[in-house]
């Protein structure tokens, strides 16, 4: 019974996209166990982390800073 956790920051993240990605974690996960009765067994929790709540290389991150790196330049 796998428990998967993935953190995402508050408000990335739409009802839809939330769903999809559950869906497609646990299908990588069944793929990668090899038993597909494990699907009924596989948990996918998303942890939405408050804005500011991220760091790296010593300093704090919010979700418009995340956006602004990943904007095609």
């Amino acid at each position: 019974m796998p428990l998967i956790q993935i953190s995402v920051p508050a408000g990335s993240l739409d009802a839809a996209t939330k769903a999809k990605m559950i869906e497609l974690v646990t299908d990588a996960s069944v793929k990668a166990e090899g038993i597909p009765a494990a699907r009924q067994f596989t948990w996918v929790h998303i942890n939405e982390v408050p804005d500011g709540g991220w760091g790296m290389g010593g300093r704090a991150l919010t979700l418009d800073m995340m956006k602004a790196a990943l904007a095609p330049k």
